[in-house]
């Protein structure tokens, strides 16, 4: 029964190892000053009339299975999709990208199906690489280590930062396309002594490639939304690394989930590995790879235009602190 800390991953090490960094940047600028604290999705620097939104993510151990299998086909929806969900989140629209490419393996082939991997998940995303880094780190990485940081912006007063959050919203989730780009950890170790299931045929393909689908990318479709102004959208999160854990990253209330079925690959990964359910719930985005917060009012209307990503209203908000999964009696106090 593995679990993401005997993978190698501690949730409250990586907190207080984040935490420690974070208290010595005291600094918040000159003429572009910082705004708000850190732990968000992306920072905001005020600019003009305006904020400057900044984030940066990676594709993580996700590389190792696509190394693995020579499969670099949707790794360019990891590495877009994993920055400009997050940078969205705080109702910035996504300008453009750069990426940097760490790597010890300098395959041609590879090479090449990474860039179209990037440039197609580029077009969805509606959104350039305009520049990056690739570095020869031979002694540092045995592999490739694929990340970006995108930049966008968002008018002042249109930032959404889940301060408005209150009693009696509704919590509406997005479909995911799978496991995204997190808990590859988890699921390494799960099959680290009996490689053979991946191979295996799961829904008419074999597992390994299922577990390789791309991230799906939400951003054009939200910020679409966002340009309309008809909708009052209280709180958005992404469902990263930490699961539903991320909603904690916003307004201090009590999220009460009802959650009635996962897809089917969550519970294969889980049954291989005898995960415990609230081990995968804050590991995993059981299916749920975007999130909505808002009035009852605004939720039918909200979901019709979202039509594509299968939405469904998956909790309310309450007076409280904390989150509850009420069909399988999983409590979570804190992010980290």
């Amino acid at each position: 029964m593995p679990s993401y800390k005997q993978s190698g991953v501690d949730f409250s090490t990586v907190g207080k190892f984040r935490d420690s960094i974070i208290r010595e940047l005291s600094f918040q600028g000159n003429k572009y000053r910082r705004t708000g604290g850190m732990g968000h999705y992306a920072g905001l620097v005020a600019f003009q009339d305006g904020f400057i939104a900044l984030h940066t993510d990676g594709v993580g151990t996700k590389t190792i299975l696509a190394l693995q299998y020579g499969y670099f086909d949707e790794i360019g929806k990891d590495l877009i999709g994993m920055n400009v969900n997050d940078i969205i989140c705080t109702g910035a629209q996504p300008i453009a990208m750069v990426d940097y490419i760490a790597t010890s393996i300098f395959d041609e082939e590879m090479g090449s199906s990474i860039g179209k991997s990037i440039n197609e998940a580029s077009i969805i995303a509606g959104i350039p690489i305009v520049g990056g880094e690739t570095a020869s780190v031979p002694d540092l990485i045995n592999g490739i280590d694929i990340s970006g940081t995108v930049v966008g912006y968002v008018k002042r007063g249109k930032e959404i930062t889940g301060k408005k959050i209150s009693e009696g919203d509704l919590i509406l989730g997005l479909q995911s396309s799978g496991f995204h780009s997190n808990g590859f950890s988890l699921i390494r170790k799960v099959y680290e002594r009996k490689m053979g299931i991946l191979n295996e045929k799961f829904d008419h393909r074999p597992l390994w490639r299922a577990l390789l689908e791309g991230t799906k990318i939400y951003s054009k479709k939200v910020t679409e939304i966002l340009d309309e102004e008809d909708f009052d959208i209280h709180g958005m999160f992404h469902i990263t690394g930490g699961g539903l854990r991320n909603i904690l990253r916003l307004k201090e209330m009590k999220y009460v989930f009802d959650i009635h079925d996962i897809p089917e690959i969550f519970k294969k990964v889980i049954g291989d590995g005898h995960i415990k359910m609230s081990e995968a719930f804050q590991v995993f985005n059981m299916g749920i790879g975007f999130v909505f917060i808002v009035p009852e009012r605004d939720a039918d209307r909200l979901m019709q235009r979202l039509s594509e990503f299968n939405p469904q209203i998956i909790g309310k908000v309450e007076n409280g602190s904390g989150l509850t999964v009420k069909k399988f009696g999983i409590k979570y106090s804190s992010y980290y």
